[in-house]
């Protein structure tokens, strides 16, 4: 099975829960925004980067954004700086929120406090670490699923060694790669705080998605769309360039978070995201739009 990111994981459940026939009247272009649009069908753009993306730069040929006849965007944070950025039309998009598909709530093993991050090294994974070993607790484990897997071989290929080296070296530590979704989502289950210092700015995040529907507590950075994405089910630590700085106020926070866990909200939490978030919901969402383009 080919290693999947959450875009690939979005565009697989699309396809599951919206019928072909339905998807097969439209030109459904996945963030790569170029010129190989269809003139025999409507262009629907759903984007799932942030403007910085090279992929994204297409958004300044005037061509190109007039052949796309909806933008569709994750977050309102994104739709803003699409907008803001390259003055795209509202008139011509709208928001549809990530989904995913629902994470049973398990309750939460009662011995050490489990960690866990679940996303790119580049993300944030560096800061974790320094954070963590401040802590220097022991009755604390951090479990790291991160790896370069999904982009290919060729992809920065041996750039994060050194962070996964350090990874495996920090004691408490527990380094465990790649791992396919459903593996993800059982670590999920089974892990109290959701540890995510984020220094990307998110346009929506199915990581943190994933971690509030299993009822992990979410500690994160207050940078791009992850305050919408996490909404009040989130702690925030303010982001800063400073790195020294976040990585000593975010060990702060988290520490705080540790000491102070409880499971008393987890439930309620899982229920709220697996519903908000749910391809049960999403799906009808879709079909909305895409009927609006049949002939």
């Amino acid at each position: 099975m080919l290693p999947k990111g959450g875009t690939e994981i979005l565009h697989e459940n699309l396809l599951k829960h919206v019928s072909n026939d339905l998807l097969d009247k439209v030109n459904l272009v996945v963030s790569v925004c170029d010129k190989n649009l269809l003139s025999n069908k409507p262009n629907i753009l759903w984007q799932h980067v942030n403007i910085d993306q090279r992929v994204a730069q297409g958004c300044k040929d005037i061509e190109f954004v007039n052949g796309i006849d909806k933008f569709v965007y994750v977050s309102d944070w994104q739709r803003q700086k699409f907008h803001n950025e390259f003055n795209l039309p509202y008139g011509r998009s709208l928001v549809l929120h990530n989904a995913i598909e629902p994470i049973p709530y398990i309750q939460k093993p009662k011995d050490k406090i489990k960690l866990i991050y679940t996303s790119t090294p580049w993300r944030g994974l560096e800061i974790l670490l320094e954070s963590f070993k401040l802590l220097n607790r022991n009755d604390v484990e951090l479990d790291v699923y991160s790896s370069t897997v999904i982009y290919g071989s060729n992809f920065m290929p041996n750039q994060y060694d050194w962070l996964f080296n350090k990874c495996r070296a920090t004691k408490n530590v527990n380094y465990k790669g790649y791992a396919l979704n459903k593996g993800i989502r059982r670590a999920l289950q089974n892990a109290h705080i959701f540890a995510y210092p984020s220094i990307f700015e998110e346009t929506s995040c199915l990581a943190a998605i994933e971690a509030g529907a299993a009822g992990c507590k979410i500690v994160t950075t207050n940078l791009g769309a992850l305050p919408e994405t996490c909404e009040n089910y989130a702690t925030y630590v303010q982001h800063t360039n400073n790195y020294n700085k976040l990585i000593y106020d975010y060990a702060e926070v988290l520490n705080r978070e540790i000491d102070n866990y409880t499971d008393s909200i987890s439930k309620d939490q899982s229920d709220y995201f697996n519903q908000k978030y749910s391809w049960h919901n999403r799906k009808h969402q879709w079909i909305e739009l895409l009927k609006s383009y049949e002939s």
